[in-house]
């Protein structure tokens, strides 16, 4: 990666952090596949999870906070209580939810990518201590387990 020379070195790091945010379960493999080692994989991968997980689920908090706290001042304002509406995405996730819990969305973190998964945990799970932690945690076995898997099937094992 920095072989090419400082400053390209960065800025491929750089973008190869944002796709590990943005789109986390393919991006050991396209890695993999453009020949970046092992260490380099995991260092992208794991560096993508800790800050994706840190920005999204901070930032999901305050802004679900935020829109708690408007929509108690909106109602406070008027006598009529809106209707939850109740969309078909919603109720499968709270039967997810219901169903598997926090422990069934950290096995799934990594098909849901880090932004999703993130938002997701702090909406639903922000009471829970030591979510970012868990949360990270899932990423690095994600991480470690989609690398050892594209790996393998690059070098024929599958």
């Amino acid at each position: 990666m920095f072989d090419q020379g400082l400053l390209s070195g960065l800025a491929s790091f750089f973008s190869w952090l944002a796709m590990s945010i943005l789109k986390f379960v393919i991006t050991p493999s396209l890695m993999t596949a453009a020949g970046y080692e092992i260490w380099e994989i995991l260092l992208v991968t794991f560096s993508g999870a800790i800050v994706g997980v840190l920005i999204f689920y901070h930032a999901g908090t305050a802004i679900f906070a935020w829109l708690s706290s408007l929509k108690s001042r909106v109602t406070f304002f008027t006598s009529k209580k809106k209707k939850l509406v109740v969309t078909p995405g919603r109720r499968k996730f709270i039967e997810f939810k219901g169903k598997y819990g926090f422990s069934g969305l950290l096995i799934a973190a990594g098909l849901f990518s880090v932004p999703i998964s993130a938002l997701l945990c702090a909406k639903y799970f922000n009471n829970k201590k030591n979510t970012v932690v868990y949360l990270i945690f899932a990423f690095f076995t994600w991480s470690s387990v989609l690398t050892f898997l594209s790996i393998c099937v690059k070098n024929g094992l599958f």
